[in-house]
């Protein structure tokens, strides 16, 4: 199954709707910057959208980010005399800093509750198979 472009979403919708295309296309176009928002936001690991599926903040991505954000801290934490613009700027990173942190552990929790999980399916399933085999007996020919 292939996904569906933005653009075919809005010109199917207009021609269902008598509506222009560019309308619907910009109407589309705040609701996906809306779940990007969200996304970026960094309060929650994924958002799950109603038919559109669900959208995962990817680790990789996020680390690499708080590897810029800490060289670019870094590098202001090193001005002896920061003015009030670079003050500012190394308090927002260490925000983003910590966001980016707190996402990583939750990224982590959740991998440890697959893992859990999994590991609990295939406990089950094998006390399960084992319920469910039928018991050998040895027969001694008389």
């Amino acid at each position: 199954m292939r996904p569906v472009k933005r653009k075919q979403i809005s010109e199917k919708v207009a021609e269902k709707l008598n509506l222009s295309v560019e309308t619907v296309d910009e109407i589309i176009s705040c609701y996906y910057n809306s779940i990007q928002r969200q996304l970026s936001n960094l309060a929650y690991p994924q958002i799950s959208v109603g038919f559109l599926g669900t959208f995962f903040i990817k680790r990789n991505k996020l680390e690499n980010k708080l590897m810029i954000y800490e060289k670019a801290l870094a590098k202001l934490e090193d001005i002896i005399e920061p003015n009030l613009s670079q003050f500012k700027s190394i308090k927002e990173l260490k925000e983003d800093i910590l966001k980016f942190k707190s996402m990583i552990e939750m990224l982590d929790e959740m991998d440890d509750k697959k893992i859990t999980k999994n590991n609990e399916k295939q406990i089950y399933k094998l006390k399960n198979y084992e319920s469910n085999k039928p018991v050998e007996t040895k027969r001694k020919d008389i």
